[in-house]
């Protein structure tokens, strides 16, 4: 067969050409994609793209020296945060552990001891030598029922103590000073305050200014009034059953031992005001106690009634005082 009619049929040249191509694809090498696509203009290559998309590389870290730890101290804490803490601590715990608040000895001494004695509220205890009571009497109603005033008692209080006060301090004034009348130095071109005289009040030895007179410090107070506030510090007493007459008081001879058993037995509230009629033994007798005080029923103060928790009368002057 001749080369001419190998070219024109188709089927050989089509069976002939595998060949050729396999041939040719054993020795020509593939070119990979990246390398057979161009880069534009003004675009950066792949590989350079590629470099600049991978993360930088991180350095090795470097490890300091730990320095040793410092021990902080516990803060302190203050009153006002301690506080709630200790209040929840004395709630939770039982009522056995709780301390209970410390009294003084006077206190408790004071709270520890019995109730003074009283007796029947407008009513007068008759009571013996050993402090038995043996009897009550009415009181008249006149001297010991009387309605309190507070400004007649005040009023006849400061009337009876400014009576004791004997009124008798006093200072001499410049004029009444002894000393020179002299001026001392010339007014002026000394450099010196002005001066005059050396009894001026402003010198040591001078006057003195607006100092104390004699002079009478009694109030004026109406008998009515005096008596009636004596009443009234009496009915006092009375209505708080603090009226005792002595019935088993008898004293031949002062004897303070004698009267302050008897007030022992009594067992009354003190200060004790002794009253008596006409009985210097027995005023004798209370003098020297520190907690009583004698007087006669003639000079009977509102002031010493009032400042006695109970009253004691000997039965003299039981007797003038509820008849008067």
């Amino acid at each position: 067969m001749s080369a001419d009619e190998i070219k024109k049929t188709p089927d050989v040249e089509a069976a002939a050409e595998p060949e050729e191509s396999v041939d040719t694809a054993a020795e020509t090498p593939v070119a990979p994609e990246s390398a057979a696509a161009e880069p534009e203009p003004g675009e950066k290559p792949a590989a350079e793209k590629a470099a600049a998309e991978k993360p930088a590389a991180k350095k090795p870290a470097v490890k300091k020296p730990q320095k040793a730890a410092v021990e902080k101290p516990a803060a302190k804490t203050t009153a006002k945060k301690a506080a709630p803490k200790k209040a929840a601590a004395a709630a939770d715990a039982p009522a056995s552990d709780v301390p209970e608040p410390r009294k003084s000895a006077r206190k408790a001494a004071v709270e520890a001891a019995p109730e003074p004695r009283r007796g029947a509220p407008g009513m007068a205890t008759f009571v013996d030598a050993a402090g038995a009571e043996v009897e009550t009497r009415q009181l008249a109603e006149a001297r010991f029922a009387v309605a309190a005033d507070v400004d007649t008692l005040h009023l006849v209080v400061r009337a009876e103590q400014a009576a004791r006060r004997s009124g008798t301090a006093s200072t001499k004034t410049r004029g009444e000073v002894s000393g020179s009348t002299a001026k001392l130095y010339r007014q002026k071109g000394t450099g010196r305050a002005r001066a005059g005289s050396v009894k001026s009040p402003l010198r040591t030895g001078g006057g003195t200014t607006f100092g104390p007179k004699p002079r009478a410090y009694t109030l004026k107070v109406n008998k009515k009034v005096g008596r009636k506030a004596l009443a009234m510090a009496l009915s006092d007493r009375a209505a708080n059953g603090r009226v005792f007459v002595a019935a088993g008081l008898r004293l031949d001879e002062p004897s303070t031992h004698a009267v302050e058993q008897f007030l022992v037995n009594l067992d009354c509230a003190a200060p004790v005001l002794v009253v008596t009629h006409d009985e210097p033994v027995v005023v004798k007798s209370v003098r020297n106690l520190p907690y009583a005080e004698a007087s006669e029923v003639a000079a009977l103060s509102t002031e010493q009634v009032l400042r006695a928790r109970s009253l004691v009368l000997t039965e003299k002057a039981f007797t003038a005082l509820n008849e008067a």
